[in-house]
Formats: structure tokens, sequence, C-alpha cells
């Protein structure tokens, strides 16, 4: 009998851990998913007014909400240098509330986050991935760790773009999806949205398959493979020797996380 108690007490200690480790993963998962619509839910309100179109600038902003989402704070921390352009900017959160209520996981009373966002002289947009939580928190910082991972390997693609000269003329927005172990091996890749027009295409699986190996996933990545979707635009018609892509309209975004796929 003796030597149950200790077993017991081992299984009993093993029994709390996994539990933990599960709401530790459910909490991440949480504050992620509310971290992109909090972001969706900010650039739905990026209209700039008419007395600031035109004018252009980066700038870092704070914001804070409660559990209602409620705005109780947002304060500029980086100007375009522009006042105008920075008030537009503040009064743009201001518009944005209600903000989506955070899930019942994350407990805190109050969230912080700083964001940066730039103007593009009629809208204002958000950096991929670049919401994150100012006053860390383990879900939170998890997170962030993961977004930050996500910007790396979008920026890293498109460092491994080019534009295939038989698309010369042609312009068209094409996507791909692939899947990224932890070594930062390419284990897939397909198309996720056609140009309609096949050199693009094959130049947006090709841009992909060149940036291989990608930097290595986090350690705070939970899933042993990682699943992204990059989605870029192609502008041929443009004088040679200018950009071919516009920058400001390539988007990205991870549209889930592959398990044992």
């Amino acid at each position: 009998m003796q030597m149950r108690f200790p077993l017991l007490a081992a299984l009993l200690g093993l029994l709390a851990v996994f539990p933990a480790h599960a709401q530790t993963d459910l909490q991440t998962e949480r504050a992620t998913a509310w971290k992109a619509r909090l972001t969706e839910h900010i650039v739905g309100n990026r209209l700039l007014p008419t007395e600031v179109r035109g004018q252009t600038g980066h700038a870092k902003m704070t914001f804070v909400i409660d559990r209602s989402g409620k705005l109780t704070s947002r304060t500029l921390i980086e100007s375009t240098g522009s006042r105008q352009l920075d008030v537009a900017l503040l009064a743009i959160f201001d518009r944005a509330q209600p903000f989506p209520e955070p899930p019942s996981e994350l407990t805190e009373d109050t969230f912080s986050f700083v964001v940066p966002i730039v103007s593009d002289g009629r809208h204002f947009g958000l950096v991929p991935y670049g919401l994150a939580a100012s006053v860390p928190t383990p879900a939170f910082a998890r997170s962030d760790a993961l977004d930050a991972w996500r910007k790396t390997v979008t920026e890293h693609v498109w460092r491994h773009r080019a534009f295939p000269p038989e698309a010369i003329g042609q312009k068209g927005d094409a996507g791909a999806t692939f899947v990224i172990d932890r070594s930062g091996k390419l284990i897939s890749n397909a198309l996720a949205e056609s140009s309609g027009f096949r050199p693009l295409d094959a130049e947006t699986l090709a841009m992909v398959e060149r940036s291989a190996p990608f930097p290595k996933p986090p350690v705070e990545a939970k899933d042993d493979l990682q699943r992204m979707t990059i989605l870029i635009t192609f502008d041929g018609t443009r004088p040679m020797g200018g950009p071919w892509a516009d920058e400001a309209k390539v988007k990205a975004k991870v549209n889930s996380v592959c398990r044992g796929c």
C-alpha cells in the first residue's frame, strides 16, 4: 500500500498537467482568432475623410478596450508627420467602436494593443500581422510570436518574386497556399486563387518554391506543420523599369493551421 500512494500521486499530477496545457493552447488559439477579428474590424473603418485625401504616411498607435469592446483610450506613439492625418487616424479608432468582445478564455478586464498603420492617400491599412498586445500575457505572447514569424515569412516570399517576361502587359491577382514544417522545409504548395492567366499563376507557385527553405516556426508553434496563404497583385502594364507589383495592394493572411496534413 505504501508504494501505491506515490504512484497515485504521480498519476494525479499528470492528470493535472494535461488540462493546463490544453487550456493554454485554447487561450492562444482564441487570442490569435480575436486579434484577426480586431484587425478586420479596424480595416473595415479605414476610409479617410475628404480633407486628408492624398496625404500619405506611416504611424503607430496604441489603443485599449474593455471586455465589452468599448474603446477606453487611444494614443498616437509615432506620427505620420501630418497633424491633420494624425487626427483623422485617431478618429477612425473612435468610429470603430464597439470592437469585437474578447473570448471568455481571456480573463483580463482590459486589453492593450499596438498597431503600425499606413495611409495610401485614400485609405489606411494595417501592416500584415502588425497588431500586437502591448501588455504581455502568456496567451498573447505566443500569438504575437506566431504573427511575427508569419510576417517574416511573408516578407521572405516577397523577396523572391519575379515578373514573367511573357506576361508583360498583363495584370491580375493570384494566391498560393503552402505548408512548412518545423525545419522550414516546404512540404506542399498549391494555387489558392487564380489570376486567370497561366504565366502569372505559374510564377506565383514558383515564387513560393524559390523561397524554400523558409524561416523556422517559433517554438511557440504547437503544430509540426504550418499553413499560410500569400496573395499578390501582378501589374505588367506599368512602364519598364517601374515596380511590377503594388506592395500596398499585396495582402497576406493565414487561412488556418495545418494539423497532420
